[in-house]
């Protein structure tokens, strides 16, 4: 079997921080590092990515298990890579994304008393891990020392394990390439562009395409709801409830039906049923109606909505019953 392979990341620690319930195992991205195999330097290329935190957790799952039966050892951290004192246990190993402070491979993690001491009194500054690779670079395991707290760095980019304060994430500017990959995610941007200026111009038009869809989509819509608002005072008027020719009727029941059709539908189905308009009604004339009628009622109905402006149509029709109950039998 191959010798582990152990890389130290560079974790600066700062003034005033606390231990993180979480560190950054690996960072994400395709690394040329200096590691050691078997006591002895040696130079590899490491490919970090999601399938890398996955193979990771399997190998800890497995681990775990085998702990848990009696058959092995539980997974741990030590210190310089001299399996013997436990500075924390991993519990977890996700992919956190591209980001290469916040992403990569993490480890949450469950620290010993000799690992928090060591840690906040500044003995060790840095983290490397233990992992086995295959000819490619890819990750294929790792050693039940799974890797410790150490003073030298091989990979570069990695977060620090503390921060001074809390960051403050309603400030925190978000790092460009997670901005990228974001814009790409949401098809804001070809997979292409990397330079700001293309970003912009891209997301500007995009944006720009977008409000025009909006756009078009509401006016659509309004249209929409405009038809079905008409095709139901038609059918009310069809029924008798409205006179076919008092247009300003009309509008208030289609106004109506546009701010709440359910509410409108109810009223416009309570209303009276005017048999005299339902023969009236288009394509429905009874010629036994003596003409001079209609115009009275119009007339009437006019009068009563002059007198009452602010009233709505029900109101005035049943009024207009009421004061000439001769002219809607």
């Amino acid at each position: 079997m191959t010798q582990p392979l152990h890389a130290a990341f560079s974790n600066a620690l700062a003034e005033g921080s606390t231990l993180p319930a979480d560190i950054q195992y690996m960072p994400p991205g395709r690394h040329r590092i200096r590691a050691s195999q078997g006591g002895k330097p040696v130079s590899v290329e490491v490919a970090v990515s999601a399938a890398t935190a996955a193979v990771l957790q399997s190998f800890l799952a497995a681990k775990m298990t085998a702990a848990a039966e009696g058959r092995e050892d539980r997974p741990f951290f030590d210190f310089n890579h001299e399996d013997r004192e436990a500075s924390a246990w991993p519990t977890e190993f996700y992919w956190a994304g591209d980001d290469l402070q916040a992403g990569g491979v993490r480890a949450r993690i469950e620290w010993s008393d000799a690992g928090k001491r060591a840690v906040e009194g500044r003995t060790f500054r840095r983290f490397s891990p233990t992992f086995h690779l295959d000819a490619s670079g890819h990750v294929t395991g790792s050693e039940i020392n799974m890797g410790g707290l150490v003073n030298r760095a091989a990979f570069k980019r990695i977060a620090p394990l503390f921060a001074a304060a809390p960051v403050d994430t309603a400030t925190e500017p978000m790092p460009m390439q997670t901005l990228i990959s974001t814009l790409r995610s949401l098809s804001l941007v070809e997979a292409s562009a990397t330079e700001e200026a293309d970003l912009v111009t891209q997301v500007s038009r995009s944006v720009g395409s977008l409000k025009s869809e909006i756009t078009d989509l509401k006016s659509t819509l309004a249209t929409q709801a405009r038809q079905r608002a008409e095709s139901l005072v038609d059918a009310a008027v069809r029924a008798g409830r409205l006179p076919a020719k008092d247009t300003d009727a009309r509008g208030f029941w289609v106004d109506a039906l546009l701010r709440d059709e359910a509410k409108a539908v109810k009223a416009l189905d309570a209303l009276t049923i005017n048999p005299v308009l339902a023969r009236l009604t288009p394509g429905h004339e009874d010629a036994a109606n003596p003409a001079n009628l209609i115009t009275r009622q119009e007339q009437k109905l006019a009068a009563v909505r002059a007198a009452h402006p602010s009233a709505d149509f029900q109101t005035i029709y049943a009024k207009a019953k009421a004061e000439a109950p001769e002219l809607f039998r």
